[in-house]
């Protein structure tokens, strides 16, 4: 029989494996509930809210935030490119039995069911007096919006999959839904999440990082665009306007001082430990040390491409800000690249990324010399050198209202809208990267262009692509790459095949 594992979690495994602390960031940190009995649960308000704090713990696995996430997000794109055993990328020949994509699939379905456990818990405190009307209504909003969170990505990556929107009490073997099917799910999720959530500007600093409204709505217009719903996309992205803002210098959308910023919509909560090294917790990441040059930090697993680099406009302010060359100075000066160990002792202390003479390509010269600056900016991180600062506690934002306007462009765009949607592209997109107005007629061009150079290094610009329906092209025309028949979506792991006869892989694999 099945390994019911993989989907259903009980509401008392799941109150004893996460129960976290509910004060500001560190809502996240955990305190020890090992031998807590289930009469002992759920009788004060601070139980519900840790129940649903645990549902976050999903996102605070290493292979989950980089590898399910940022790598398709990225290395599908070939914008960035990897060094190591997943080079598969740049083929699309992903295996199926890719453990990223299980451990993917595995935390997801936990967090499903963590989310699906919450609903009855949380009615049941609220009938009992146990939390206000007011409690219930918000930690119900966050688990329909973590729930179709995880959902969203799912269907993003592996397109159609199986659809538990209850708790699971069979064996679980239950075939895939269509991706349609999904991400209408998704927006349902989200449509009940928005109705009962606050504004991110409404809740307390000590819920700053939880889901909010504005969160809500944004993921509901991305599933509406995907089901090619674009006027009901359009209506949903612009309840944002007025309670989120564009930072008004792109470099500031990432500082690590600058966290749960006017610009960031749903952001990922990490906390910086003292232990930062391989004996890290998952309440940290290793987005930062993973990305950096291999000469700074030993690592240097992902790197940009030159003609990512080259692409940027003369005077786009979102160049510096994304990618680092040969010779650059590192666009934040808190980065200071003169003061990591090994730079010091190797090199004598520049202050650059290598140089135009002697770029830093790793020690043997297979990396590009180019390098994300988005994920490098956290001060702290030196890699396996110095200090051991490998993993980062700084926040990964993957929603923001950048990304919401674009988006809200392609909705109107697409709703026969032409005129408001480059209206947004010029004056808010462009006018913030310090650009005039797009040149040419084709607008949906233009975005494809727009999206890859507001998104490129975060969590998002190859579902935007594919989302699109632009994909192919764009890896056609910016690489000369024909991506082969169905290699565009994630294999679905051959080990969750094996435990579930009724799951069907993706066509190509």
């Amino acid at each position: 029989m099945r390994n019911k594992k993989f989907i259903y979690i009980s509401a008392i495994c799941f109150a004893s494996l996460v129960f976290p602390q509910s004060c500001s960031k560190s809502f996240l940190e955990q305190k020890n509930t090992s031998g807590i009995t289930e009469d002992a649960l759920f009788k004060k308000p601070e139980d519900g809210i840790a129940l649903v704090t645990g549902i976050y713990n999903t996102f605070h696995d290493v292979d989950f935030m980089l590898k399910a996430l940022w790598y398709q997000a990225n290395f599908l794109t070939q914008d960035f490119q990897n060094y190591g055993a997943d080079v598969f990328f740049k083929t699309y020949e992903v295996p199926t039995d890719f453990g990223a994509l299980n451990t993917f699939w595995t935390r997801a379905y936990q967090g499903i069911a963590r989310a699906n456990s919450a609903f009855p818990i949380i009615e049941k405190m609220r009938s009992a007096n146990i939390i206000s009307e007011d409690l219930a209504k918000r930690l119900t909003g966050e688990a329909y919006f973590l729930r179709g969170v995880l959902y969203y990505y799912l269907a993003s990556n592996f397109g159609g999959v199986p659809l538990e929107l209850k708790t699971v009490t069979d064996d679980g073997r239950h075939p895939r839904n269509t991706q349609d099917e999904v991400f209408a799910a998704v927006a349902e999720d989200m449509k009940k999440a928005a109705d009962l959530l606050p504004w991110k500007e409404d809740l307390a600093p000590a819920d700053l990082g939880r889901a909010n409204k504005g969160a809500a709505l944004a993921y509901l217009g991305d599933a509406q665009m995907w089901l090619k719903k674009y006027s009901d996309a359009v209506q949903s992205y612009k309840q944002l306007q007025g309670h989120f803002q564009l930072e008004p210098k792109f470099i500031d959308i990432h500082d690590f001082n600058n966290q749960n910023g006017k610009e960031s919509i749903f952001e990922v909560q990490f906390i910086a430990g003292a232990d930062m090294s391989w004996n890290h917790t998952n309440n940290n990441h290793w987005l930062a040390s993973f990305g950096m040059p291999e000469e700074i930090t030993q690592f240097g697993y992902a790197y940009a491409t030159a003609d990512l680099y080259n692409s940027f406009e003369p005077g786009d302010q979102r160049k510096a800000a994304t990618v680092i060359g040969p010779g650059d100075t590192h666009p934040d000066p808190k980065c200071q690249i003169s003061k990591y160990p090994r730079v010091i002792s190797n090199f004598g202390g520049i202050n650059t990324c290598g140089t135009k003479a002697n770029p830093w390509k790793g020690s043997d010269k297979a990396r590009s010399g180019y390098y994300g600056v988005k994920t490098w900016r956290d001060p702290n991180v030196t890699g396996n050198t110095g200090d051991i600062y490998i993993f980062s506690g700084q926040n990964v934002i993957v929603m923001r209202y950048g990304q919401v306007l674009l988006s809200l462009a392609e909705a109107l765009h697409k709703s026969g809208n032409d005129g408001e949607a480059i209206d947004i592209i010029n004056n808010q997109i462009r006018h913030r990267a310090g650009l005039g107005p797009v040149s040419g007629t084709n607008v949906m061009n233009s975005l494809l262009d727009e999206y890859r150079h507001e998104l490129a290094g975060e969590m998002s610009l190859w579902y935007m692509l594919r989302r699109s329906g632009e994909h192919l092209r764009f890896v056609k025309e910016k690489y000369g790459i024909t991506v082969p028949a169905g290699k565009d979506l994630m294999p679905i792991p051959q080990i969750q095949i094996g435990l579930n006869q009724q799951l069907t892989q993706n066509p190509g694999y």
